[in-house]
Formats: C-alpha cells, structure tokens, sequence
C-alpha cells in the first residue's frame, strides 16, 4: 500500500501540556527512550491512535482468519496428491480396502478442516465489521453481509459447501469415498502413457438421508453428479466444488480489503506523522511506534501505538492472493 505523505504542519501540533506522555519509541524493531524528556500527547491524539490502532489490529485478524482458511485448503489439495502419488506406486501397505478407507478418512477430515475453518472466517470477519470501524461499522457490517450474499449466490460450489458444512457437522461426513482412475494422457490413443486421477467424492444417497439437507442446493449439484464406483451410484466430486468455495471466499476478502483500504491509509498516515513529530526521523519502509503513559501514572499502565500490524498484514496479503482463476485450474503432471 503506497501512503500519501502527511501534512506536518497541523496534522500532529505537539501540545504544551497533555494527559498522556510519550516516553519512548521504536523504529524497526529498536527500541530507544524520547532523547530528551518525555513529550506530552492529548486526549484527543490519545483517541485517534486508539481508533487506528483498533482498525490495524482488527484488520491483521481478518488475515489471519482468512489465512487458516487457506492453509486448511493446502492441505486438503496436498492429500489428494499424495494419495495419486500413493496410488502411482501402489503403496498399499494395509491391503486394498483399508487403503481406500484410509485415503477416504484423510480427505473427510481435510475437507471438515477446511470447512470449519472458512466458517470461522465468515463468523469472525461478522464480528470485526461490527467492532473496528466506530460510528461506520453498521454500514461496514452491511457491506460485508452483502459481499457473503453475492459469494453465495454466486457460485454453486459456495452454496453446496456451505450446506456441507451443516451435514457434516450434524449428520455424517463430508467424504463417502476416494476414487483412482488410470485414465491415458492421450484420449484418442490409450496406448499412450496414463496418468492417475484421485477423486473425493460424496455419494448422492448419503445427501439424499439428510432430510435437513437444503432441497434446491442438492437440486442443482444433481446436474454435476458422475457415475460412481459401482452400478447405479451417483457421487459429487468435491475438489472443484471446494476451488469454487475457495474462489468466491477470495472475492469475500478482496471486497474486505477494499471496504478498509483509506482508512487503513489515514490510520497509517497519523501514526507516521505523529512519530516524524514526536522523533524527528520519518520512514514509511518499516515499522515505527510510540509508547504511551497517562501524564499521572495508573497502575504502570504503558501503552503502544505502531505500525507493526500492517507489516504482518502485508505479508498475508502477498501470500493470499486473487484466486478468480482457481475454479478453472487443475493439477496434472
């Protein structure tokens, strides 16, 4: 995020006298006491950290709650592949069914994983749109119900995995079973090298006992169900269902980054104006912060305003990227 360089002049006027005092500062990472004699902040400066400070916080929470959602999304794409890697080398140490119960028990609870996980995002994000923005958050509530609302009607794999998640919780697994199929890299000449495909898949039927089960949901994922391993199955691939969750999730967070994005600015803006006033240094290329005392101590209460959040922000960001193209990306060697 590029800052708009501060007004100096009147944005952070040091006052002669305030209830609060700044009595130390930190900049990457160091930490030094003010060089001279502590330096007085008032009520009203103490305020405005206070609510840049809860902005920052909340919005590394929405990271990192995105974050686990996506590792819990790795981790289920790992073990299908290693389960094809499995399958290429015909590692079947326990005997066959106990190998394809085993691969199912590993994908269900990847699967569970991932959906506790990304419901926890929903639910958190819920609550920090409530909290972290002050006299805007009914609107930013507002705004992020209606990001979750587009995602959902959006995209089949959205609306399914969420009514997954339910089953799963409440009335069986996520996963029925594991297929592999050997299928030859060249569809007009088997002869041709073959390549595994490992499939997690939910039986129809194991849907259709849930009678909580959304009925227009399992309506629409009727129109995607493949034949499954033995006569008259019907099954429901789960792995391009959950890159269509993961997609629309991601549109979710883009919509969050953009709801914040200026006044995670001007939050940043003060708290590197008020350390250019209060120091004398100014650097926008790494953290910096200030320590805090109320003027007559309370009870040793210190108090620390920085920028270390946006930097482990940051860092989520570059890592958690647009996943729009997911649904329409596949893994083959």
């Amino acid at each position: 995020m590029k800052l708009v360089s501060p007004d100096f002049s009147n944005l952070f006027a040091l006052p002669n006298e305030g209830a609060y005092q700044v009595v130390g500062f930190s900049s990457g990472g160091a930490w030094q006491r003010m060089p001279e004699r502590s330096r007085p902040m008032s009520v009203e400066q103490y305020e405005s950290f206070q609510a840049g400070r809860l902005l920052l916080h909340g919005l590394l929470a929405f990271e990192e709650a995105y974050d686990v959602a996506m590792g819990n999304y790795l981790d289920l794409e790992e073990t299908v592949l290693r389960l094809s890697a499995l399958e290429i080398a015909q590692r079947r140490p326990h005997g066959k069914d106990d190998h394809f119960d085993t691969a199912r028990r590993s994908c269900h609870r990847a699967l569970a994983n991932l959906l506790s996980a990304s419901k926890a995002f929903q639910d958190q994000s819920q609550k920090l749109a409530s909290s972290i923005g002050g006299a805007a958050s009914t609107n930013d509530l507002s705004a992020l119900k209606a990001s979750l609302n587009q995602a959902f009607d959006a995209s089949l794999g959205y609306r399914f995995m969420s009514a997954l998640r339910n089953h799963a919780q409440h009335h069986g697994v996520s996963v029925s079973g594991v297929s592999h199929a050997k299928l030859p890299s060249n569809a007009k000449d088997e002869s041709q090298d073959q390549f595994v495909r490992t499939t997690p898949y939910i039986l129809l039927t194991d849907l259709r006992q849930n009678r909580k089960f959304k009925a227009s949901t399992l309506e629409e994922i009727e129109g995607v169900a493949e034949d499954g391993p033995r006569a008259g199955e019907r099954m429901v691939p789960v792995i391009p269902l959950v890159r269509q969750y993961m997609a629309g999730l991601s549109l979710v967070m883009a919509d969050i980054r953009r709801l914040y994005s200026d006044r995670e600015r001007a939050a940043l803006n003060i708290i590197y104006a008020a350390f250019y006033q209060y120091t004398g240094f100014f650097t926008q290329n790494y953290s910096v912060g200030l320590v805090v005392v109320p003027a007559e101590a309370i009870d040793g209460l210190v108090v620390y305003f920085g920028t270390d959040d946006h930097f482990k922000v940051q860092n989520l960001r570059e890592v958690n990227g647009d996943l729009s193209m997911l649904p329409r990306t596949g893994i083959r060697q």
